[in-house]
């Protein structure tokens, strides 16, 4: 078993390597697509002067409620304010999330259970590279389970009031993560009678702070809906993570203290498997099991007597690790599908969407141009792929008909094409005629405005829609002060000494 001092110079280094290989992504940060969901929300609250209940800048004219929590966009909101580039923030928080997160994990993890079975928990943590894309890409949800990791230190602590916070803030953060840590806390007060006053507390204070916006959202829960997600498709089962970790449950079910906590997450998020089989197995759902891994790790690294033993089954987990796809009735197999290897390009794996970027600089630069030249500022633009409409919005400020939250009810595109004064037509990636366009512009009477590499434009002399800007529910400067408050007061109670 590592010692304390080994167990936190391994631990700094994986931190630091995680850092330094997410680093050497620069270029291609973000991946996929929802940074750029998120940097339109911001760019919203800051043309708005701080947070509104209503997205002005999606489904315009119009807009629709905003329901996305906003506290991730706030926290980044002073930068945006600050004239910050979008995409460089978009891939400054992309960077940052794996590191942070694993920074948690130690902080909380190593006064929970020791120094040592806290760092065998990060090599856990850091292994699977589909968690690692999941936590660069979600980046609200990545915020979920660093608080999470909070919570967990406050229950050990009996902090209810910060973990009360913690909690409560992990609901301005996401929609549905939180619920699922929520009945992890119900299940564990129900397991563990030393710690279940406190987490009843913890889950009062929560569900308490969280009210205003659950409020918001129950209003408008008619516009929700649950949409086909193309990743349920297929399957991602990092196999010696999950083995460690159904072999640490059993280990966690009979343990007492907070050791019992990881089986409860790991119930508590047993729902997920309704609706999203591939995040329970390979992004956010895994959580709890690579917790529960690393208690399972640090029971076999517990009967080794050879430390060079131990090295070699780090080493075995770092760089070996195989996944097991599986998509349409098929499997295969992918060895050595880590994130050490991937990141490295020692490795070659079934290729990931959530492991690509959309955003050439030279490409989406030049669209952008003839998109300002084209619509005035107040105009309205679509796109058929409606994350390059928010890309668009980013860059050029403009709103856009197009509607990107795909969990509310959607608009026929006829209509939203309709009310957008210039149409951005991403070309087929085979070069082939594109038929539909061309049909759609005859019916509409759209007049063609030029072409770059990747997008055909068209005007709509008929459209007559233009952005609207609603007021802030309250100034930027205070939204952002409220949460620093909170933080600040969840900090000093997690550190105040015992019985202050």
């Amino acid at each position: 078993m590592l010692g304390d001092r080994s167990a936190r110079l391994a631990a700094w280094l994986a931190i630091g390597a995680a850092a330094i290989l997410t680093a050497a992504q620069w270029p291609v940060l973000p991946y996929f697509l929802d940074s750029y969901y998120h940097l339109s929300v911001i760019q919203g609250f800051r043309d708005a002067g701080g947070p509104v209940l209503h997205a002005f800048w999606e489904a315009a004219p119009e807009g629709r409620p905003h329901l996305y929590p906003p506290g991730f966009h706030l926290i980044f909101l002073p930068l945006a304010q600050l004239g910050l580039d979008p995409i460089f923030l978009a891939r400054l928080w992309s960077w940052a999330a794996m590191p942070a997160l694993l920074a948690a994990a130690w902080l909380a993890l190593s006064r929970i259970f020791g120094p040592p079975k806290a760092a065998l928990t990060l090599a856990v943590l850091a292994t699977p590279y589909s968690f690692f894309l999941s936590a660069v890409n979600n980046l609200p949800a990545t915020g979920v389970l660093v608080c999470t990791l909070g919570l967990m230190l406050a229950l050990f602590k009996r902090r209810w009031a910060a973990g009360g916070i913690l909690l409560g803030f992990s609901f301005w953060l996401h929609a549905g993560l939180p619920w699922l840590a929520a009945l992890s806390l119900l299940i564990f007060a129900g397991i563990e009678p030393s710690y279940r006053k406190t987490s009843l507390r913890v889950l009062f204070l929560g569900i308490l702070l969280a009210g205003p916006w659950l409020l918001h959202s129950v209003g408008h829960a008619n516009l929700l809906q649950l949409q086909p997600r193309g990743e349920e498709r297929f399957l991602e089962f990092p196999v010696i993570p999950l083995a460690l970790g159904t072999a640490g449950f059993f280990l966690s079910l009979t343990a007492k203290g907070m050791e019992r906590f990881p089986a409860a997450l790991a119930v508590g998020f047993g729902p997920m498997l309704a609706g999203y089989r591939f995040r329970f197995f390979a992004a956010q759902g895994l959580f709890p099991w690579l917790l529960l891994a690393g208690l399972a790790l640090a029971a076999l690294a517990s009967r080794l007597k050879s430390a060079r033993l131990l090295f070699g089954l780090l080493a075995g987990l770092a760089l070996a690790s195989p996944t097991l796809f599986y998509s349409q009735g098929s499997a295969r197999w992918a060895f050595a599908d880590t994130t050490f290897t991937q990141l490295a390009g020692w490795a070659k794996a079934p290729e990931r969407p959530f492991a690509r970027t959309i955003f050439n600089a030279k490409l989406m630069n030049e669209l952008a141009n003839r998109v300002k030249a084209l619509a005035g500022p107040d105009e309205l633009i679509y796109s058929n792929f409606p994350y390059v409409s928010g890309l668009m919005n980013v860059l050029t400020g403009r709103a856009t008909t197009n509607r990107m939250l795909r969990e509310m009810a959607d608009v026929h595109p006829l209509l939203e094409i309709e009310r957008a004064r210039l149409i951005v037509w991403i070309k087929p990636a085979d070069g082939s005629e594109p038929a539909e366009l061309n049909r759609i512009a005859r019916k509409l009477g759209l007049i063609p405005a030029g072409e770059t590499p990747i997008a055909y434009l068209l005007t709509n002399p008929k459209a007559a829609g233009s952005r609207r800007i609603p007021k802030a529910f309250c100034p930027g400067w205070l939204a952002v002060g409220i949460m620093g408050l909170a933080a600040g007061w969840a900090l000093w109670d997690l550190r105040r000494s015992p019985g202050a």
